[in-house]
């Protein structure tokens, strides 16, 4: 199921990430509780598509990935809210990401 950019975006902000604009990607990287950007948690999305562009399933798996979820319905329900900072932070500890 497709979701719109603009909703993406408010919830990684929401959940740890911080956004850096460039020409063309909007870069998302993971900052931790102490404030520190771990480089190997990130994803990007395109300016295309305007304000209320979506994502398409095939790139929705592909951030999932990128983001260190195990399948794509976790990004789905960190998406929908159903997935906290605080158990997305604990999964990241858990594999190693965010020490």
């Amino acid at each position: 199921m497709p979701v719109k950019k603009q909703d993406f975006i408010h919830a990684a902000l929401k959940k740890g990430y911080h956004q850096v604009s460039k020409k063309d990607h909007i870069f998302l990287r993971y900052v931790d509780e102490n404030g520190k950007i771990i480089d190997a948690v990130h994803t990007k999305i395109s300016h295309g598509g305007g304000k209320n562009g979506v994502i398409s399933d095939s790139l929705l798996a592909k951030m999932a990935h990128q983001m260190k979820f195990d399948a794509k319905k976790e990004l789905m329900d960190y998406v929908a809210c159903t997935y906290s900072l605080e158990k997305y932070r604990q999964m990241l500890i858990d594999k190693g990401y965010n020490k």
